[in-house]
């Protein structure tokens, strides 16, 4: 315990499983940060919508003739959800009692307004929803609940050029799967960002991709960690690259993964494939992962072969990630522990994530 390599991290066990300390966090760490919440993808069109849940907290995007607005997903009426679907196409219109909403957020349609209700515009524009600032970068949608505060680009730093970038490269999505896991979602932040786990996790998945030796660099409260693909993945990929005829960055050719503030995971491999993922909490012990592939562009008819086959291998990744997640949530959940975990050079990333929680939980001392 006396070794200068570890040291004790800032998060206390106890804090992985409290409903008290999760509304702090949703009030100190969501609501204040961009939060990615689908992709610009789905809403090319008019009345094209996605919906985003953090903890108790629905929020809509949705598309008015061409232009993108954030609202919190309640109606402004009796407060029924406007939205019930991640995705889709239709009028921001209440399913229960029929107001319809227009860009500015306002009721402009409200069933039997002149005998029930009366609202003259003045009453419209004081019945709008909340709404939220919102911005896209790439293929990704970005809202933030608490204003003021810097802007997207200046939020993300290093990661905006990057997601700008692997947008251009990984033009098509070939996956995208949500579920729920039974663990704290800050256990499926750390677990998502180091790669001291992969020798017994992913033994036979995971560990074939990645040399161990990492380089982790710091952007204010994101990083990354940057490796090089084993020999064997090495030729896997670049046959792939050959038979799908794979147009590759001209950037990255290894392996980089994001850690952005607070709950994206992101994975560049061999400059062909690009994974997104968001990890956000329902409940004190219970997070929901939003996961994307997006692979390089290419005309190989072997195409459709390899995309079976890196979503099969993502799969399995992901159930042997979910596993221990909730075998870790089961242990943090003991009563008694009242000190954080002992953290060496291989969970550097980890004390990063750590750090940058702490320092926006530092007032609530938990």
């Amino acid at each position: 315990m006396k070794s200068p390599l570890g040291r004790p991290g800032y998060i206390q066990a106890a804090s992985y499983g409290d409903a008290d300390v999760l509304r702090l966090e949703l009030d100190h760490i969501f609501k204040s940060s961009w939060l990615c919440v689908g992709f610009a993808n789905d809403l090319q069109n008019h009345n094209d919508f996605i919906t985003f849940q953090v903890g108790p907290h629905s929020l809509v995007v949705q598309n008015f003739k061409g232009v993108l607005k954030a609202f919190r997903n309640v109606c402004s009426h009796r407060f029924s959800r406007l939205q019930t679907e991640p995705c889709g196409n239709r009028a921001l219109t209440c399913p229960y009692h029929g107001w319809r909403y227009d860009g500015e957020g306002r009721p402009v349609g409200i069933p039997q307004n002149e005998t029930a209700f009366g609202l003259v515009d003045s009453d419209r524009a004081a019945l709008a929803l909340e709404s939220y600032e919102m911005d896209t970068v790439g293929h990704f949608v970005f809202v933030r609940m608490n204003s003021p505060g810097p802007s997207l680009k200046a939020f993300l730093g290093e990661a905006w050029e990057a997601l700008a970038h692997v947008s251009d490269i990984c033009v098509e999505r070939i996956e995208q799967i949500s579920y729920e896991v039974g663990a704290n979602w800050k256990l499926g932040v750390e677990n998502g960002i180091e790669a001291y786990h992969h020798p017994l996790v992913h033994s036979d998945t995971f560990s074939n991709v990645l040399q161990q030796d990492i380089l982790m660099n710091v952007y204010g409260p994101h990083c990354t960690h940057e490796g090089a693909l084993t020999a064997r993945s090495r030729r896997w990929w670049d046959t792939i690259a050959d038979k799908a005829r794979l147009e590759l960055s001209d950037r990255q050719r290894d392996y980089v993964s994001f850690l952005i503030f607070p709950n994206v995971v992101t994975t560049f491999t061999a400059g062909a494939l690009f994974t997104f993922q968001t990890l956000t909490p329902i409940n004190a012990s219970r997070f929901r992962l939003n996961s994307s592939s997006w692979l390089a562009a290419g005309s190989g008819a072997a195409r459709p072969l390899v995309i079976g086959s890196l979503n099969a291998f993502s799969a399995r990744v992901r159930d042997e990630d979910l596993k221990i997640c909730e075998i870790a949530q089961s242990g943090v959940a003991e009563r008694g522990i009242d000190r954080p975990p002992f953290l060496g050079e291989v969970d550097n990333r980890v004390r990063h994530f750590q750090a940058a929680y702490a320092e926006r939980m530092e007032a609530q001392h938990v």
